[in-house]
């Protein structure tokens, strides 16, 4: 479970800044006011920001008596779909593509699934499930 809250976490942090003017300025998610629009721009960033930074205290504080390395593996895991293989690769894409024409299906594929956090929903957690002590064949 604290896999999953962590991912949860990401994913809303994830939401909140890609309302953002800056980002896609959305005025409405599922037909309710942003974030940004309810509260300001400036809580909204330091919301993201916090929940981004409690995701990866809750996976550490979630982890006691586990050994290290496997601690370690799975926060690379987790860091590794925000930055370089996941939300902010996918994001950049996104706003580079705005206004392009000859956007082919595999690039928005790569967005889709980057901005989604899909690529390390099984990764990080069958990791995050092992760090637990699961044995391997209950993570498939």
């Amino acid at each position: 479970m604290p896999a999953a809250c962590a991912i949860e976490m990401i994913h809303t942090m994830s939401l909140i800044h890609n309302n953002l003017p800056c980002m896609d300025n959305d005025d409405l998610r599922c037909r309710n006011p942003t974030n940004h629009k309810v509260f300001g721009e400036d809580v909204v960033v330091l919301a993201g920001d916090a929940l981004l930074s409690f995701a990866f205290e809750h996976h550490a504080m979630s982890t006691v008596g586990v050994e290290p390395s496997r601690i370690v593996r799975a926060v690379e895991e987790l860091a590794r779909s925000i930055w370089s293989e996941g939300l902010v690769a996918g994001q950049v894409v996104d706003i580079h593509s705005e206004g392009l024409s000859n956007v082919g299906l595999e690039h928005l594929e790569y967005i889709h699934i980057s901005a989604h956090l899909l690529p390390v929903r099984t990764p990080y957690a069958a990791v995050a499930t092992k760090v637990r002590g699961f044995p391997e064949r209950t993570v498939v």
